[in-house]
């Protein structure tokens, strides 16, 4: 296929080097940075970050984390929208701040109660996953959002989750086969990097579909690294979308960090401890094989977004 490309582990590891910096500037200076991410999205946002407060605590020490998911279950751009002019109190609004052991939950937050809950730095918006496959359903209601959220926050910057495509054998699938899938999904999103004000992508969807092309695809109750279809189950898949959340976030605050130095190793007992928000299933146990191929299925994700790579070993 022409957007699918295959990777030796010797170009991986030269990948390894030039992602690694020698020092973080602002470790050097004493400086503590302060992230802080509102999420508006639906099921697959939390699939995406229930993970990425503990993997940047765990990458950048000293780190202060706000990180906040605003949630209704297969949320549409469309319903986003009529939301924000409703002032609609109908989100689920999960958060995490260091200093807590766990998420907290709030339950009937409107977006504009949300929007003034913290000072928010990134504010990261995706479609609802049978929609993300067709730019025009996007439109007019992410330019419309974004609008209206860049009016009430000047200078936060608007970033895009790329979704993860449904998985093999999957009956909402129909006659497209989960390459089509993220192949559709990556053009609408070049096409929001392209067309809208959004200026930071999370190509969380590449790195699950490279993973699917290693020993990784086992994983998941339905296989394909899926608890249902189209979930992501608890454990090594949202590792690798959270990894590539905490790589572009950390980007943007002027860190660069290696997603190899995590240490994170996700069991049903770290799960529960931090009461990561709807979970699918329960974590299965990983190799160390399966984190190093996990590590490089986020890597080539964020330096080839709109390519699937093919992960020799």
């Amino acid at each position: 296929m022409k957007y699918r490309q295959t990777i030796s582990f010797g170009r991986a590891c030269m990948l390894a080097v030039l992602l690694t910096l020698s020092s973080f500037v602002w470790a050097q200076q004493g400086l503590a940075p302060k992230v802080r991410v509102l999420s508006i999205g639906n099921s697959f946002s939390r699939d995406a970050f229930s993970y990425v407060p503990f993997i940047i605590e765990d990458l950048v020490p000293g780190v202060q984390v706000d990180w906040g998911i605003m949630y209704i279950g297969g949320c549409t751009l469309e319903r986003h929208w009529e939301n924000w002019v409703g002032q609609k109190p109908a989100y689920q609004f999960d958060r995490f701040r260091t200093g807590d052991t766990h998420w907290s939950l709030q339950r009937d937050v409107t977006l504009q109660q949300a929007m003034q809950a913290g000072e928010w730095d990134i504010i990261i918006l995706q479609q609802q996953s049978a929609r993300s496959r067709y730019y025009d359903t996007y439109q007019p209601y992410l330019d419309n959002l974004l609008a209206e959220l860049l009016k009430a926050r000047p200078g936060v910057t608007p970033a895009w989750l790329m979704t993860q495509a449904y998985g093999t054998g999957y009956d909402r699938l129909g006659d497209m086969h989960t390459d089509e899938m993220w192949a559709r999904i990556s053009m609408a999103s070049q096409q929001v990097m392209e067309k809208t004000p959004t200026r930071l992508l999370i190509p969380a969807g590449t790195a699950i579909q490279n993973a699917r092309y290693t020993a990784l695809d086992r994983f998941g109750k339905a296989g394909h690294l899926v608890y249902d279809g189209y979930h992501l189950h608890e454990g090594i898949a949202p590792l690798i979308e959270g990894l590539c959340a905490a790589q572009v976030v950390m980007k943007h605050y002027g860190v660069d960090v290696d997603v190899e130095k995590s240490r994170l190793r996700i069991t049903p007992e770290w799960r529960k401890e931090r009461r990561t928000p709807e979970p699918h299933g329960e974590p299965e146990p990983a190799t160390e094989e399966d984190y190093s191929l996990a590590y490089r299925s986020v890597k080539w994700a964020l330096a080839s977004p709109w390519k699937l790579t093919v992960i020799e070993k």
